[in-house]
């Protein structure tokens, strides 16, 4: 029987909670810094799930690190949230921050270049 759309969404925020908990206060690697969980998805069997994540420096190692401690992250999830079935886990890296900053910068500098032909052209 698919699963409604409310069902997921409420799933996604349990799982973001619980995540950024168990991460943030079992994880014994102060390498891993400052994590946000961005976005979940689930999909709609419950089976999967992705985590996005963001870091507030040294993105590479900390998703290493994360990524080493999958099993353990899923584990700790089977005990905090009562479901039939804990969906597997699969970090992400949500680069939307960086993709944001460079089109800003990308797009300052067409405005700077096209202040400059205005100014040359006047």
């Amino acid at each position: 029987m698919p699963k409604s759309n409310k069902d997921i969404q409420k799933l996604q925020s349990l799982i973001a909670r619980s995540v950024t908990e168990i991460v943030s206060n079992n994880i014994k690697n102060e390498k891993v810094g400052f994590m946000t969980v961005t976005r979940v998805e689930v999909s709609s069997d419950h089976s999967y799930c992705k985590i996005f994540v963001s870091f507030l420096n040294n993105a590479k190692n900390s998703m290493e690190i994360l990524n080493r401690a999958k099993g353990f992250v899923r584990s700790e999830l089977a005990h905090q949230l009562s479901l039939r079935r804990v969906p597997e886990i699969a970090f992400e890296l949500d680069d939307t921050f960086y993709k944001q900053e460079r089109l800003e910068k990308l797009l300052n500098k067409e405005a700077e270049e096209i202040e400059k032909i205005k100014k040359w052209s006047e």
